[in-house]
């Protein structure tokens, strides 16, 4: 998920959120000032529209703070972090690195459900608070117990077994603690969040059917349902990777052609081939399968030039990195031998390639 729109930096972590986050604060307001409010409070002093606006702010500030412990709690334990997306029906905290052990797991992933567990207990405070010192029909205290509930809801939820949720990262933290095996531990947890979707989905199908249910439900179900065969695919790659270097799954590079070369003299290599400058050393990368995108007609005129990408465009790495600590660095990547020379490509395809280890993977890949 990428933000639509960035709003900076908090605590160090980039900040921002998706236009489907407009849509729904758009659909809650509505809810809240039309319905929700008015009925709660029927003679209320002040208006619904501006309540509803700020409790709208303030359950997407909460949603914020549930990402924000999460990646907070992980770059305190040395992991990586890309940013936080807010969106339709959340919130991202997007790690760039994995836990180093099964209890660095278990924290990161508790910090955002206990987050929003602490800040439904923090409103419920607030609203016996304004019930206690505000006159009789105000919308402030209304306004507190029900981002009270929803916080306290939202932390619940994310609690349920099944990745992506948080409470899927719990149970594959402890599967991993007490099993040993990361990747089962993961993949066991994405089989879960697949169940726990189809649960919902059908939960809310029936529910919408009696006449008491949204489509919202639904929604979430067939999200958890299809992030969890995006995360049981990941672990399942993950470990065909596992203790490989990139030197053993790169493809080596060939040739070493001068970049004014044209795409009929070089032919139709399909490899990945540095190309050289005029002092004769490799200035950029032509990648698999450039030059077979070339019209026939145009490949006299066309230089590899043209179609080469700097190297100075990919992360450099060596042979014997591990691939899972590549993939955390971005792909491809140039592999280096021991003199700094370069010697492979590893990128998606020699992923695909790994990936034939994992009989599901294969089977996938059919």
């Amino acid at each position: 998920m990428r933000p639509t729109f960035r709003l900076g930096r908090i605590a160090g972590v980039d900040v921002g959120f998706h236009w489907s986050l407009l849509v729904f604060g758009a659909l809650l307001v509505s809810s809240l000032a039309g319905g929700m409010l008015p009925d709660a409070v029927p003679q209320a002093r002040g208006s619904y529209l501006s309540a509803a606006v700020l409790a709208v702010f303030l359950f997407f500030g909460s949603i914020l703070a549930h990402e924000l412990a999460h990646s907070i709690v992980a770059r305190r334990q040395g992991q990586t972090v890309n940013g936080i997306t807010l969106w339709l029906l959340g919130g991202v905290s997007e790690l760039g690195s994995e836990a180093k052990t099964a209890n660095d797991e278990l924290r990161v992933a508790i910090a955002g459900p206990a987050t929003s567990i602490a800040l439904g207990g923090v409103f419920a405070a607030l609203a016996f608070a304004f019930d206690a010192i505000l006159p009789a029909g105000g919308l402030v205290p209304t306004v507190a117990w029900w981002l009270a509930i929803v916080n306290v809801a939202l932390g619940l939820f994310n609690l349920l077994p099944g990745a992506p949720l948080d409470g899927g990262r719990v149970l594959a933290a402890l599967h991993w603690k007490f099993r040993g095996d990361r990747r089962n531990a993961q993949i066991s947890a994405a089989r879960a969040g697949r169940v726990l979707g189809i649960v919902l989905i059908a939960g809310s199908v029936a529910l919408i059917l009696s006449g008491t249910g949204t489509f919202i439900t639904a929604l979430v179900g067939f999200f958890v349902l299809s992030a969890s065969r995006r995360e049981e695919s990941t672990a399942r790659l993950l470990r065909t990777l596992d203790g490989r270097t990139v030197g053993q799954l790169m493809r080596p590079l060939a040739g070493l052609p001068p970049e004014w070369t044209t795409v009929a003299d070089f032919g139709p290599n399909a490899e990945p081939t540095l190309v050289a400058g005029w002092d004769g050393t490799p200035t950029a990368l032509l990648l698999p399968g450039a030059v077979l995108a070339v019209p026939p007609a145009s490949r006299s005129q066309v230089q590899l030039r043209a179609l080469a990408v700097p190297l100075a465009r990919f992360p450099r790495v060596r042979t014997d990195e591990l691939a899972t600590d590549v993939m955390e660095k971005g792909l491809p990547a140039i592999v280096e031998d021991a003199e700094g020379r370069p010697v492979g490509l590893f990128g998606f395809d020699e992923l695909k390639i790994a990936a034939r280890n994992d009989p599901v993977l294969a089977r996938s890949a059919r």
